[in-house]
Formats: C-alpha cells, sequence, structure tokens
C-alpha cells in the first residue's frame, strides 16, 4: 500500500510530516485528513485561538514520489463529514 504524508502549511510556511502513513485508498487519506483537521481546530480553540486562526491552515497531501494529490483546508475539512 502506498505512503502518503500529510504536510501542514499555516502562516508560518510548510511543516513537513516525516514519517507519513500507509493508506489503502484516497478515501481513507481524506477522511484521516478530516479528522486531523477536525481535532486540531478544536485543540487550537480550546487554547484561546480564535476561528480564523484555527482554520487558516491546509494539508498539502504528497505521495512517496512528492508530488502533491490532495489539498484540503481546514475550512472545507471542518465542513466535511468525516467516518470512525
Amino acid at each position: 500500500m502506498p505512503r502518503y504524508f500529510l504536510n501542514l502549511r499555516d502562516r508560518n510556511g510548510l511543516h513537513r510530516d516525516l514519517d507519513g502513513d500507509v493508506f489503502g485508498s484516497m478515501d481513507e487519506v481524506r477522511n484521516d485528513a478530516v479528522i486531523g483537521i477536525k481535532q486540531i481546530v478544536a485543540d487550537a480553540l480550546g487554547s484561546g485561538a480564535t476561528l480564523s486562526e484555527a482554520l487558516d491552515r491546509s494539508f498539502e497531501v504528497v505521495d512517496e514520489a512528492g508530488m502533491t494529490v490532495l489539498t484540503i483546508s481546514f475550512a472545507e475539512g471542518v465542513a466535511s463529514r468525516s467516518t470512525p
């Protein structure tokens, strides 16, 4: 199964996921990103960030070859459904 890296982009730049995770499909990658987004936003809001600050980020998902295969903004992720 392929490995994907969920790099985080925020106002400070790109924070690379050096380990990545193995996923069976792009649907699994997207679902994992949405779950992660919701957790990060909840943590940020709980720490006193404004909604704008919490949502001003995105995941840039790259494959093992370094090609970007998905970009998902935190605003889009919060509005998306995820499965456990």
